[in-house]
């Protein structure tokens, strides 16, 4: 269904209209809803953008190219073209030549090894939008068109309303004088919008398309402003850079099955019990007499089959010191195993919890049993507080106490600080009571003297030594993330 006829005069007509200039389109009729999508998700930080500039932008960060270059997308009906520029009857030569301008631009993007393995991580709609915010917030904020409001509410996600539009004549309906406008200010700024491509750390993008998550999960809206400054943080960058040398072997987790005669599941084993339809097919050859033996005497061979086990998932609670005494080295070593940690567990099952402290517990991070997180929160949280170690873990106490009267579980609470982290003795003690305890203690500044640390029912010392290797830290941190695996609440 057409945009009807009624609302040809909208702002829903204006940016259709304005696809007229698009110069990057896939043949797909879900393309536009999903541009509609990142326009959506500018419009609500105050970004407004023409819809086309939108559209192109987005579909080359998320269209792998082909073999025959910028001009084709691999898979058949996915054809991905370069528009052709309006004819001299639609356009006098100077918006010919902007539109021109515009397609250099665009191919220079593309050729962009940033661009090209965006393309493949398939990222969320969400870190899209943040990346054209990136890309073209500050040439936005230079575009001194009067009428660059117009347009800037959100559009409807409705693929019928975009079916068979008749784009050049909403195209015509309108005054395109912003459009032109626009495309002026990023043939000014074109080198600008090159190198803030190019800055688009690569890195970044691929740890957070590791935490896609998987079905509805993937519906989970992330928060804008910690993906624009994650995509601009340094310190981000270094926490990133030490997670992705961990995950790689963390992805290759599988959640633990146990073996069922029920014909559910894949193969397992070969048993000595189980249903008639799990006997395996060579017994049948076997006189009925020996059959009717070996059945007696339990030496005929069955297929087990897998099954997941039904026991309650496990709570790891990973509590991450975020005061000032964590900054540098022991920051990035820190947060790298707590995300490392969290994926793992969730990876296995388990319910993962992150949760940062300095003189307050701060808001929980969860990571599902699928593997989505929050990471942008987590990448860009910063804490600008003191400590008081012991109100923290009187309110951690409560928190415990009050989940353990309602739904009991396991817990094991991992505990992420620094050697001067000092917390009252009986506090700890009456911790272990609810939850298995271990502590992660890293670079300590002196003689360790923890009174509490002979109750943690395991700790760890990371020293600076160990920091200081690249390889030695790769290692411990691994060790310390398999080691988790074999937690227990005691």
């Amino acid at each position: 269904m057409p945009i009807p006829l009624d609302r040809r005069r909208s702002a829903l007509a204006r940016q259709v209209g304005s696809l007229a200039l698009a110069q990057v389109r896939l043949e797909n009729p879900m393309a536009v809803v999903r541009a509609a999508t990142w326009h959506n998700s500018l419009c609500r930080i105050g970004l407004t953008l023409p819809f086309f500039v939108v559209s192109d932008l987005g579909l080359l960060l998320t269209t792998p190219k082909g073999p025959g270059g910028l001009g084709t997308v691999g898979g058949a009906g996915n054809q991905f073209v370069m528009g052709a520029l309006p004819s001299s009857e639609d356009a006098s030569p100077s918006p010919r030549s902007l539109l021109a301008s515009y397609v250099d631009l665009l191919a220079r993007i593309s050729s962009s090894e940033v661009v090209e393995k965006a393309a493949s991580y398939r990222l969320k709609d969400d870190i899209v939008a943040a990346l054209i915010a990136r890309i073209l917030g500050d040439v936005t904020l230079s575009w001194n068109n009067p009428a660059k409001g117009v347009g800037g509410a959100e559009l409807p996600l409705d693929p019928a309303l975009y079916a068979d539009a008749d784009i050049r004549q909403h195209f015509a309906d309108f005054d395109p004088g912003p459009l032109w406008s626009f495309l002026q200010a990023m043939e000014r700024h074109a080198w600008h919008v090159v190198t803030c491509v190019e800055q688009v750390d690569l890195d970044t993008l691929r740890l957070l398309s590791l935490f896609r998550g998987t079905g509805d999960e993937q519906g989970a809206p992330l928060c804008f402003v910690d993906l624009e400054n994650i995509l601009r943080s340094p310190e981000a960058n270094d926490v990133v850079n030490f997670s992705l040398e961990l995950l790689p072997s963390i992805l290759e987790t599988k959640r633990a099955t146990g073996v069922t005669a029920s014909a559910v599941d894949g193969l397992a084993s070969i048993e000595r019990r189980g249903n008639l339809d799990s006997l395996v097919l060579t017994e049948l050859a076997y006189d009925d007499d020996v059959f009717d033996r070996k059945l007696l005497d339990q030496e005929l061979f069955f297929y087990g089959r897998e099954k997941q086990r039904d026991e309650q998932r496990r709570l790891e609670y990973i509590l991450v010191d975020s005061s000032a005494s964590m900054r540098g080295e022991r920051q990035v070593f820190a947060r790298g195993l707590a995300l490392a940690l969290a994926k793992k567990q969730a990876l296995e099952g388990n319910d993962a919890w992150i949760r940062f402290f300095d003189s307050r517990l701060h808001d929980t991070i969860k990571l599902s049993r699928g593997g989505a997180a929050q990471v942008p929160s987590f990448l860009a949280f910063r804490s600008e507080r003191g400590r008081n170690y012991g109100k923290v873990f009187r309110q951690l106490m409560a928190e415990l106490s009050r989940m353990q009267r309602e739904s009991p579980r396991q817990v094991v609470l991992h505990i992420i600080t620094h050697g001067q982290c000092h917390v009252p003795v009986e506090l700890i003690a009456a911790l272990k009571k609810l939850a298995f305890l271990h502590g992660i203690i890293i670079l300590p500044s002196s003689e360790l003297s923890l009174e509490y640390l002979p109750l943690l029912d395991r700790h760890q010392i990371i020293s600076a030594e160990t920091l200081a290797s690249r390889k030695e830290r790769r290692d411990r941190a691994l060790g310390i993330v398999q080691e988790s695996g074999t937690s227990r609440h005691a």
